[in-house]
């Protein structure tokens, strides 16, 4: 006799985003080592139903924004996952939850990238902090919370001019968004995945030995403060 057929197995990206009781609505920051963290504790023992219902849920709630992001931006590689946060300790995660529920995501990290000086048209070493990954569920766009949730990530990273920020494979809808809340619309072309603005090297410098130096912000330390010789926010 013929077995029935099994039920498909329902992809990632198609899943249902959990509930998260636990996490208020609003935007929260997660790292690794955030993620680590909640994973030791459960593994440990000790902890109520909620909290082990909280990693899990919380874990599967990243993995599916990010395969959601690959799908709408159609990427080669999923670009923001519980295991690649764990990796890249750097690297933070803004969540913007709604209704208890994850609908939208803001990567950030620092990165080493040569860039093409518009001026010079020569290659120059800097370490800008990174737009590595942007996502809002279909659902929720263009109701403000992408731009809700990327004026948080300024706030929290200390940046108070968003062309110093480099962008890593931007889509067009990211593009359009640049240009309809921040007026950044022309790129210094790179041979790169990333994407920097013309004002991206207002105020900048090229040492001897090729590295971009940034004027001190009149607001002070930050994502756009000095880069030293060695790349490194002073």
């Amino acid at each position: 006799m013929r077995r029935p057929a099994q039920p498909a197995k329902l992809r990632l990206v198609d899943e249902d985003v959990p509930e998260l009781p636990a996490v208020l609505d609003g935007i929260s920051c997660w790292t690794g080592e955030d993620l680590d963290n909640l994973r030791r504790a459960v593994r440990a023992g000790g902890v109520d139903a909620a909290q082990v219902e909280l990693e899990r849920r919380l874990c599967r709630t990243i993995d599916i924004l990010g395969a959601r992001s690959q799908r709408a931006q159609e990427t080669h590689a999923v670009l923001t996952s519980v295991s690649r946060l764990r990796e890249s300790a750097s690297h933070r995660l803004y969540l913007l939850t709604e209704n208890h529920r994850g609908v939208g995501i803001l990567k950030m990290g620092v990165k080493k990238l040569f860039l093409t000086h518009p001026a010079t048209r020569a290659l120059v070493e800097v370490d800008p902090l990174c737009v590595l990954d942007f996502y809002v569920d279909e659902s929720c766009q263009r109701q403000g919370y992408g731009r809700e949730l990327y004026a948080h990530m300024l706030a929290a990273e200390h940046v108070s001019r968003p062309e110093v920020l480099a962008i890593d494979r931007p889509s067009s809808k990211l593009m359009g968004f640049m240009k309809r809340h921040y007026g950044l619309t022309a790129q210094a072309p790179q041979v790169n995945n990333f994407v920097v603005f013309h004002r991206f090297f207002d105020h900048t410098t090229v040492s001897e030995r090729g590295l971009l130096l940034r004027a001190p912000s009149p607001t002070g330390a930050g994502a756009d403060a000095v880069l030293s010789s060695g790349g490194a926010k002073k």
